[in-house]
């Protein structure tokens, strides 16, 4: 008698703006799936135990979302729970666009919205954002919380990119997601199924988050004194991340 099909426990991590509720429904495509309403911010030290109690009571098929920054405690706690973690990055750039505009249209309680809405453009906006001010961190370090989860064994890192570019690498992409999820174990339907009900369940007019999703949109948003304060405060996360070879680059 064969093996019944198994059912992971699943969280979502991902930079902010990076895609998070297109992979949430993607995920969602997986038959008899479910999200967890509870979404976890941030993952500090003081949080873990109370973090860890709700991921205990995981049930089979459940999703959990979050951005969590990167520690061994939470790259720990989730390999002792046995949970699959997937993590989505996007270009730090378009990022940085996606953010902006989110706050000032739709995020009133975000630290910095009184100094965002308060410019006269969104040239000054993407300047503070690069930059920091006071305690809220430049564009590098903002990032640099997350980076740890690029090269935590045994995590899934996906890209905005390759969900978006083409039909070709959206599949691929899912593709490789379901059997980082059925790694050894039965899938509740063959894998060519199983990949069009996930690509079946994706759409962003279902996302309160989304706004255009263009890969590159930062070149119409981007003149050249942004570039150079962008290079200058986290061009090697660019190139750390594969997104550019080197500082040359406009």
């Amino acid at each position: 008698m064969s093996a019944p099909p198994s059912k992971p426990f699943i969280f979502l991590n991902t930079v902010p703006k990076s895609g998070t509720n297109l992979l949430n429904q993607l995920l969602l495509g997986i038959p008899g799936s479910k999200m967890n309403e509870y979404v976890f911010y941030e993952g500090l030290v003081k949080d873990l135990a109370a973090h860890a109690s709700i991921l205990s009571r995981a049930l089979p098929n459940e999703l959990f979302m979050g951005h969590v920054y990167y520690s061994p405690e939470w790259a720990t706690l989730l390999g002792r729970l046995g949970i699959k973690t997937i993590f989505m990055s996007r270009d730090l750039r378009d990022v940085l666009v996606s953010l902006t505009y989110f706050i000032i249209e739709k995020l009133p309680d975000y630290p910095l919205y009184e100094k965002l809405i308060a410019l006269s453009s969104q040239k000054e906006r993407y300047l503070l954002l690069i930059n920091g001010i006071g305690d809220y961190p430049n564009i590098k370090n903002w990032f640099g919380v997350f980076h740890g989860w690029l090269s935590e064994p045994g995590v899934l890192n996906v890209t905005y990119e390759e969900l978006m570019t083409s039909p070709e690498t959206r599949r691929r992409t899912i593709t490789a997601i379901a059997q980082f999820l059925w790694k050894d174990s039965k899938p509740p339907m063959p894998f060519s199924e199983l990949v069009r009900s996930m690509e079946g369940n994706m759409d962003s007019d279902r996302s309160f988050t989304f706004r255009k999703g263009i890969i590159g949109g930062w070149r119409k948003e981007f003149d050249d004194e942004v570039i150079a304060a962008f290079k200058r405060v986290a061009g090697d996360v660019l190139i750390q991340t594969g997104y550019e070879k080197d500082l040359d680059w406009s």
